[in-house]
């Protein structure tokens, strides 16, 4: 049978319980420690009677408990489901009114947000009065249960967490992983990445991105894990240093950012930059790789799908850094035209997939619709070459994906509908050389007050919209282009390229 993560994690506390295991500048954990932490705050869910399977909320950044409470629900038989701080309100209550969770974990500020009370809001609409665990802003939590206690870890074919995403729609699906799929991602990713207890994964931001290899790879191979909760480029470069960061874990937006600053940091330690959610740019893939001598391995999948593609770090520079990869963990890709039915090599198509690292399900409506005949369709177009790795190109839906996070055209133009000085809307991306898109309002005035970006998005804010969701530019016409009964969104793309709004 395959090793689970907590029964790796038992394995380095006996073997090597001394040697450094996780730290997010505030805490720093070796594996006795990381080992004696998830066992008291197993035993303290325990202790307070939560009942196997119960969902266990974590409304998080990438801090150190986000790692640990994940450890703690699996060895105390409980299902995770971890939500990024970026999340807004609405999200949240979509996901609360779904999972209606028996615990959630989260801090009472961050950067200048007040969760507490956003929290307090999203729980008494709901009628929900989970345990609430408030997480220091300073120091470790600490958990305390009663010992001794037996344990009955989740089984492989246990539900072991859920993964939110922004859907089409703009509601978050809940993906569900049984922990069989968790850990055979986990062992397939410590494999492909050659992983030792001689790395050091640095991550940028928490969740179901390039992160996944630090919060279930890393843990079957024993390597250090060191998160940033809250990502400035200046500050990872010197993390990287301080850390002696041998992978980087960031988005292709995040891997801009760093690239821009090169210059004077010192990068001698990294040898792989470990990228996904976005397509990452060959231009930009090959500067990293020139630049600093490390490798870019850039991957595929969604965290409402969980079927992979990567290439290997030994594949040829052209491989890295135009394709994919192969899939992985078992996962098989098709690409298919209109009619269902596989393509031939060479041809562009949408991309299928299945496989054992895949989704058991969703919690609630969202998600399930994509599944058809056994095979997720990923909306993306993709080919395949001569030696079987995928290409990207393109997609099917209109979804905007902004620094790595998907944002829903819909759910915006939804909001902006409600207000007196806005007679029509479209919401689109524009290109942007970092985050790969950025969100482009397109607006039709009411009458002759003209509405103002600033004013927009402090209205969608007080709305509950997740930050990454808000307009970054404000396009004024006096009509939308139509193509028949529907909004010309290529004739928007042209008309935001030529004024070149904000």
């Amino acid at each position: 049978m395959i090793e689970t993560l907590t029964e790796a994690l038992s394995r380095h506390a006996r073997e090597r319980a001394g040697a450094p295991a996780l730290t997010d500048g505030r805490a720093r954990l070796d594996w006795g420690e990381t080992k004696a932490w998830v066992d008291a705050a197993a035993a303290w869910f325990v202790e307070h009677g939560l009942p196997r399977g119960a969902p266990v909320l974590g409304w998080l950044p990438n801090c150190a408990e986000f790692y640990l409470v994940r450890l703690a629900c699996e060895q105390a038989g409980l299902f995770w489901v971890p939500v990024p701080a970026s999340q807004g309100k609405r999200e949240l209550a979509s996901i609360a009114e779904r999972v209606r969770p028996s615990a959630v974990f989260a801090l009472a500020r961050f950067r200048e947000r007040d969760y507490a009370a956003e929290l307090d809001e999203v729980l008494s609409r709901l009628r929900l009065e989970p345990l609430r665990i408030t997480v220091p802003a300073a120091e470790l939590l600490r958990l305390q249960g009663a010992a001794p206690v037996r344990f009955q870890p989740l089984r492989l074919d246990e539900p072991a967490h859920a993964l939110p995403t922004t859907g089409t729609e703009g509601t978050p699906k809940l993906a569900i992983y049984t922990l069989d799929a968790a850990c055979t991602r986990a062992h397939a990713q410590a494999e492909l990445l050659e992983l030792s207890p001689a790395d050091v994964l640095l991550t940028l931001s928490p969740g179901v991105g390039p992160a996944r290899a630090a919060w279930l790879a890393a843990p079957i191979a024993g390597s250090r894990v060191a998160a940033m909760p809250e990502f400035h480029a200046d500050a990872a470069l010197e993390r990287i240093a301080q850390e002696r960061a041998t992978i980087v874990c960031g988005s292709p937006s995040q891997l801009a950012m760093l690239a821009a600053r090169l210059r004077s940091a010192d990068t001698s330690s990294v040898r792989l930059w470990y990228t996904a959610g976005a397509v990452l740019p060959a231009s930009l893939a090959e500067e990293l790789e020139t630049r600093t001598g490390a490798v870019v391995v850039s991957t595929y999948g969604g965290a409402d799908y969980g079927g992979w593609a990567a290439p290997s770090p030994h594949d040829a520079p052209e491989v890295r850094r135009r394709t994919v990869g192969r899939p992985r963990g078992g996962t098989e890709m098709a690409v298919v035209g209109t009619d269902g039915r596989a393509l031939p090599q060479g041809a562009v198509g949408e991309v299928i997939g299945r496989g054992p690292c895949c989704v058991s399900g969703y919690i609630g409506e969202p998600g399930s619709e994509r599944w058809r005949e056994g095979w997720f369709h990923t909306g993306d177009l993709g080919r395949f070459d001569a030696d079987g790795n995928l290409a990207i190109v393109g997609r099917l839906k209109e979804v905007i994906i902004r620094g790595g996070d998907n944002v829903s055209p819909s759910e915006i133009e939804a909001l902006l509908r409600t207000c007196p000085e806005i007679a029509q809307v479209a919401v689109i991306g524009v290109p942007d050389p970092v985050l790969g898109e950025r969100v482009c309002a397109c607006v039709v005035p009411a009458g002759k007050r003209v509405p103002e970006l600033e004013a927009l998005r402090l209205r969608l804010r007080e709305q509950g919209l997740a930050p990454f969701k808000l307009p970054e530019k404000l396009l004024l016409l006096e009509a939308l282009p139509l193509v028949g009964d529907k909004v010309d969104r290529r004739a928007l793309f042209q008309f935001a390229f030529e004024r070149r709004s904000s």
